[in-house]
């Protein structure tokens, strides 16, 4: 069984934090340790810091071996931009750019 929650935020600086938070929920719901969930909750971060215009989606699918996190749409090149990658590389399991609806979006994967 997994929960799927689904953020719509502002790009502004000011609101990642609500993303932050709902990670922080899905940890404690899923008994994440906090160490994991600070490096989940730190890469969301660093790439909703890399940029994007309006809006920023925010996907969680988390099961009980996994969580996976889908983010953007991004600015063009930002979820293959290479320091983006050496920041995401020790914090997560996995990820990748997927293109979605002509956008780039960043998926993140953390195993349990």
């Amino acid at each position: 069984m997994s929960d799927r929650i689904s953020l719509t935020i502002p790009s502004h600086t000011r609101y990642t934090g609500v993303a932050a938070l709902v990670l922080g929920g899905i940890g404690s719901r899923f008994d994440l340790s906090y160490e994991r969930m600070d490096d989940l909750q730190l890469a969301v971060l660093s790439v909703l810091e890399s940029g994007g215009d309006g809006e920023f989606v925010v996907e969680v699918d988390a099961a009980a071996e996994r969580v996976s996190v889908t983010l953007g749409p991004l600015a063009t090149s930002s979820g293959s931009d290479e320091s983006l990658a050496r920041v995401l590389h020790p914090l997560v399991d996995s990820f990748e750019s997927v293109q979605r609806d002509g956008r780039e979006w960043l998926e993140l994967l953390l195993l349990r």
